[in-house]
Formats: C-alpha cells, sequence, structure tokens
C-alpha cells in the first residue's frame, strides 16, 4: 500500500484515569512498565458477594468474582459546586467524570480557561448495563412493594401499620432515591454535569456501542473536529461500580474465566473477567495544537468502524466485519498496514474472539516474511475487561506507548495458542517491557482495537508526533 496524504490528523493533548490500582496516568504507566496485575477480589461491600457461588449454573448466581476493581473512590463535591445531598444513590462515574476531566484539561494547559467553550465538546462511551444507582432506584420504586406484597400474602395477620413501618425499615437501608439524586441514575446526565460544571457549550452525550463505545466516541469526535464544528474534544470511556447484575449477564453467557485471569491468545485461556475504570483524552485538530505549543502525546490518524452483518449469532464475532474495519481505518488514514509496530488488542481472552481478531488482522496485515515486526498485547491481562471503557483504556496505553517509544508488556500469554498461527503472522507477544527501536522511514505507529457485543468494530490508527521527538 502507498502512503497517500489522508484527512487531518487529531492531536491528543491531555490525559487523565482512573484504573484498576492506578488513579492517575503516570500510576497507570508505571504500572505497565511493572507488570503489575491489578485483578483481585471485590470490595467487602459489593453486593454481588451474596450471590457468589462457583458450583452453580443458576441465573441468580455469580460463579467468578475476581476482577479489576476501583475499591475506594473519593468525590470532593464542593470543588465543583456539587451538593453532596445528591450524591449518595447517585452513580459514581456521574462525578468521577467531573474530576477526570478536570485533570484531563489541566493535563493539556487548559485548566485556566483559555479556550472557546462554546466549541469544545464531550463525548463519553458509557454503558446501559444495570448499574448501581439503577439497582437502587428499582428496589425504592418497585422491589420493595413486591416484597410486601409477597409478605401480606404469607402473613395477612400484619396491619397495614406493620407493613408500612416494614416499608421504612427496608427504605431506611438503601441509598436515598429523591429529587436530589434522580439525576445521578440519568445515563446522559453525566455528560451533562461536565458540559455545565466546565461551561463547555458544544454538544455532550454519550454513546453505547459495547466494547467499543471509547472508539466509536473518538470517531465521533474526530468527525466533529476535522469538519469545524468544535475546536476542542473531550472523548472517553466509563465503567464505574460494576452491578451485580452484570456479572450474573456474563456468567450466563459463561464468558467469565474460571480461574481469573484474562489470558490473551493463550492457550490456556479460559474467558474473560470484568474491570472498572474510566479515562478522557482532550483532542485538538494537530495545525491547532502544534500552532499553540501543545504538548502532544500521539496523533490520531483514523477509526475505522463496521458492523458483522449477518454474522453466525448477535454475540458471536466474524472476521470479515473485523477485517472491515480494520481495512477502513487504514483506507482513511493513507499508510500501509505493515508501518504499525505496536497493536493494542481487543483480547479477552476467549478462545473463539481472540481467534477471529488474530485471523482479521492477518487478513490486512498479511503473513511473515522473515522476522515478526509487530508486538501484539492487551491492557486487558492487567486490568480487565473495562467493557465500553476497554477502548480509552488501550488508547492511553497506547498513546503513552508512541510518546514514551516504548513497546509495553502484556500478563499471562505463556503458550500462545498454537491453533492461533501467530508463528505465521507478522505478530509476536510482547512479554517485557522494551525501547522501541525504529529505524524506519515513517513515524513509529500502532493501533488500538475494540469489538464489541452486537458486531461493531473499531480499529483506531495512531501515530508519533514527530514534531516533538
Amino acid at each position: 500500500m502507498t502512503e497517500t496524504t489522508s484527512q487531518q490528523d487529531i492531536a491528543i493533548i491531555g490525559m487523565a484515569c482512573i484504573f484498576p490500582g492506578a488513579a492517575d496516568v503516570s500510576t497507570y504507566w508505571d504500572n505497565i512498565l511493572a507488570k503489575v496485575d491489578a485483578v483481585t477480589d471485590p470490595p467487602d461491600d459489593w453486593e454481588g458477594l451474596a450471590h457468589y457461588d462457583p458450583a452453580s449454573t443458576a441465573n441468580d448466581r455469580i460463579y467468578c468474582k475476581a476482577g479489576g476493581w476501583l475499591k475506594d473512590l473519593t468525590f470532593a463535591p464542593a470543588e465543583f459546586g456539587v451538593m453532596p445531598v445528591g450524591i449518595d444513590g447517585a452513580d459514581p462515574d456521574h462525578f468521577l467524570g467531573l474530576a477526570i476531566s478536570q485533570r484531563a484539561l489541566r493535563d493539556a494547559g487548559l485548566s485556566n480557561g483559555t479556550f472557546d467553550r462554546t466549541r469544545a465538546e464531550v463525548i463519553v462511551g458509557r454503558g446501559t448495563y444495570i448499574n448501581r444507582a439503577y439497582t437502587n432506584q428499582l428496589q425504592h420504586c418497585l422491589v420493595i412493594d413486591q416484597t410486601l406484597r409477597l409478605l401480606q400474602e404469607l402473613h395477612p395477620e400484619h396491619t397495614d401499620q406493620d407493613v408500612q413501618a416494614i416499608k421504612r425499615m427496608l427504605k431506611e437501608g438503601l441509598a436515598p432515591f429523591s429529587a436530589d439524586t434522580a439525576p445521578g441514575v440519568v445515563p446522559n446526565v453525566m455528560t451533562g454535569r461536565i458540559a455545565n460544571r466546565l461551561d463547555f457549550m458544544g454538544p455532550n452525550y454519550t454513546v453505547d456501542a459495547a466494547c467499543a463505545s471509547s472508539l466509536i466516541a473518538l470517531d465521533l469526535a474526530i468527525q466533529d473536529l476535522r469538519s469545524g464544528k468544535c475546536d476542542l474534544s473531550l472523548v472517553g470511556g466509563a465503567n464505574v461500580a460494576t452491578a451485580a447484575p452484570t456479572f450474573m449477564l456474563f456468567c450466563q453467557l459463561n464468558a467469565l474465566s474460571r480461574r481469573g485471569e484474562i489470558r490473551p491468545f493463550d492457550r490456556d485461556a479460559d474467558g474473560t473477567l470484568l474491570g472498572e475504570g474510566y479515562g478522557m483524552v482532550v483532542l485538538k485538530r494537530c495545525e491547532d495544537a502544534v500552532r499553540n505549543g501543545d504538548t502532544i502525546y500521539a496523533l490520531v490518524k483514523s477509526v475505522g468502524v463496521s458492523s458483522d452483518g449477518r454474522a453466525q449469532s448477535v454475540l458471536s464475532p466474524r472476521v470479515e466485519g473485523e477485517e472491515l474495519a480494520i481495512r477502513r481505518a487504514y483506507e482513511a488514514a493513507g499508510v500501509a498496514p505493515d508501518s504499525v509496530g505496536l497493536i493494542e488488542a481487543h483480547g479477552t481472552g476467549t478462545a473463539v474472539g481472540d481467534a477471529v481478531e488474530v485471523q482479521a488482522l492477518t487478513r490486512v496485515f498479511g503473513l511473515r516474511r522473515r522476522l515478526p515486526t509487530c508486538a501484539l498485547g492487551t491492557v486487558k491481562s492487567m486490568i480487565g475487561h473495562l467493557i465500553p471503557a476497554a477502548g480509552i483504556a488501550g488508547l492511553i496505553k497506547t498513546a503513552l506507548a508512541l510518546h514514551h517509544k516504548v513497546l509495553p508488556p502484556t500478563l499471562h500469554c505463556d503458550n500462545p495458542n498454537p491453533s492461533f498461527g501467530l508463528h505465521r503472522t507478522p505478530f509476536y507477544i510482547n512479554s517485557d517491557a522494551r525501547p522501541w527501536i525504529h529505524g524506519a522511514p515513517t513515524p513509529r505507529r500502532a493501533a488500538v482495537n475494540a469489538f464489541g457485543f452486537g458486531g461493531i468494530n473499531a480499529h483506531a490508527v495512531l501515530e508519533e508526533c514527530i514534531w516533538q521527538s
């Protein structure tokens, strides 16, 4: 493929995050280089522990409790003018989003407000799975009354006063649900809070494209920046306070690892693990960032997007669909796939998913010529699968790899699955951090994969900023 002049590159000029074991970007990168496995058991107060039974297949039991947990979450409401009464009972991503957005702007050198806020937007990939706030609302509004009706049927001797007293006791055991906390149940209010508190007057909305949500949000932001619809984009992904029903869903699909490890592309892989986290990046058009003297972590050249079409099932990945997203990304970027030296894979540790991903990549990149040339890995093996935030976790990791010129390691792929045929591909599993030696005439390049339930596929192509090398 001959390189061509592509559409304008988009600069990543600021980043912030909270991921398992890492309260900020610096710690996140240090953990990656040190191969810190941040997968743990859940906190003691997680409601899912009451449903944990590794031997059960019932639809209300959880056979795997390991994951990438955030655990201690703190938020200073006064800093953002948020009333404390509205926090308890609301979903925590509403408030973490404020703090992380502010930190990302600060990292970009924009915390003093020296930009046109009427042309700034917020787009966050966020799932519509049952969250903590929604579960709390359901109990207030439905479950308690259902329980009381059953109690009255079983014990008709209870008076109305008895029932009302029991109702008060049950509600007192829950987080509040009121006019103050109700906004914290509505998913899109999360980005609305960010726009409100930071005075952004461009678009604000959430995107649910399953595991591809963050990269779809990135693609939408790139389109807005290139079209001139906005001049600054805050783009991210959120998956915070994972509720027990989400674990039950993945257990019913038999998708979670029983050994409690994500082993991407490994012979002994037996499933994925869920993780929590929130990440944000600040984007500008490259020419604007260069003119302003901004620090540029990496450039985003393109995002290719596709659907699987008529796959075997709506939850089964299709190699033709993934291949199409990858091809579209390189066509839009105007660069050759063989110029890429690092791929942050989707790599969930599921046998079918990993096999299809390798097949799709190989169809685009071709077979190995002599030596492998492209490192393949995924941060999921360290922090779990963050579902809608998986793409932003991979994007931040990959931008840092380009910025520091380091090929980051991947955990738990000790014996690559021979059926995947990696030895015939340009790819190799990079198990240790090492300098990214590069003698090619093109800049260092990397890519990020994200493939979601429902057959939505995304592939982002990134490049180092040679002006700041």
